[in-house]
């Protein structure tokens, strides 16, 4: 067998189990190399043969796993995904065993299930079309914010950098939202737009009922102007109905679709998986790319 492992060391609290995972994995006759990206290497170059190999492991926090796969899209190659970041919550949708011996066992069987990704787009300052493909939230508004504020410290501190951030935007702006979507047009007012492609966040809180990474269809929410401690109606029920088919989600709209075009006035800032996008851009589209990564699961994954 010949595995691609690539890596980013600076990934996290975890970044190096990938090394026992890799002495796990390795048996007489593979071929196992290791490609570390960061500086002097980025995704793209990790990537560039990537159907020479027989499995691919993506280690690293959200927005690697996030950058790396929408590389490796369409290649067939199946996938995995080790959790080496902060909060590792495409990982945690996944739902595989975390131990890097169960890993790396669920990597040789190879059994895979072909899932989604989500492609957002927008207008750089300079007039260029730019786009990147996103694998958990793509979003404008209270949840860019978050990302922004907590951007020094996620990686001393870890999840509890968002909790506090979140904090400290205890009033967030009120933008209006215009949604485009199956020939319709939704006008709301909110303190953030969402687009998911999965939703299951810490504590195993699903954020839009209903949401799967390989449904191939997007989730978009928009969160009502309130306060942060107005959210928290939300927040009790995602904690006492953490899949949302009983409470559901007080405070959000949410609705589905396979593509939508967003205008946000005023601008309010963009992120995907916790990825900042540096520009004033109040316009932005996103769509789903069904069935265009390979993943490998194991027997406790909730696909």
């Amino acid at each position: 067998m010949r595995c691609l492992i690539i890596h980013n060391p600076a990934s996290g609290p975890r970044s190096d189990e990938i090394f026992d995972f890799a002495r796990a994995l390795s048996q007489a006759g593979d071929e196992v190399t290791m490609r570390f990206i960061g500086t002097g290497m980025e995704p793209s170059d990790a990537t560039a043969d990537v159907r020479e190999f027989d499995r691919v492991v993506v280690s690293g926090g959200d927005g690697t796993v996030s950058n790396v796969l929408d590389y490796i899209r369409d290649s067939r190659v199946p996938v995995l995904v080790f959790p080496s970041g902060t909060a590792n919550l495409f990982f945690n949708n996944i739902g595989n065993a975390p131990e890097a011996a169960a890993l790396a066992k669920a990597c040789r069987e190879g059994r895979t299930k072909r899932v989604d990704m989500g492609e957002l787009c927008w207008e750089s300052e300079q007039g260029e079309v730019q786009r990147h493909g996103f694998i958990i939230i793509a979003g404008s508004g209270f949840d860019a914010d978050i990302m922004h504020k907590a951007e020094p410290n996620k990686g001393e501190m870890g999840e509890i950098a968002y909790f506090l951030s979140a904090l400290a935007t205890p009033a967030p702006t009120v933008a209006h939202f215009s949604i485009e979507h199956d020939g319709t047009v939704e006008e709301l007012d909110g303190i953030g737009c969402m687009v998911g492609n999965t939703a299951v966040i810490q504590n195993e809180i699903n954020l839009f009922p209903d949401c799967r990474m390989d449904d191939g269809l997007l989730d978009i929410a928009v969160i009502q102007p309130a306060k942060t401690v107005e959210l928290l109606p939300t927040l009790v029920a995602g904690i006492l109905d953490p899949a949302g088919k009983g409470l559901g989600r007080p405070q959000f709209t949410i609705f589905q679709t396979k593509e939508a075009r967003i205008t946000c006035t005023p601008s309010l800032g963009m992120e995907f998986d916790g990825e900042l996008i540096h520009n004033n851009s109040d316009v932005f589209s996103a769509r789903i790319l069904p069935q265009c990564i390979d993943l490998i699961v194991d027997d406790f994954s909730k696909l």
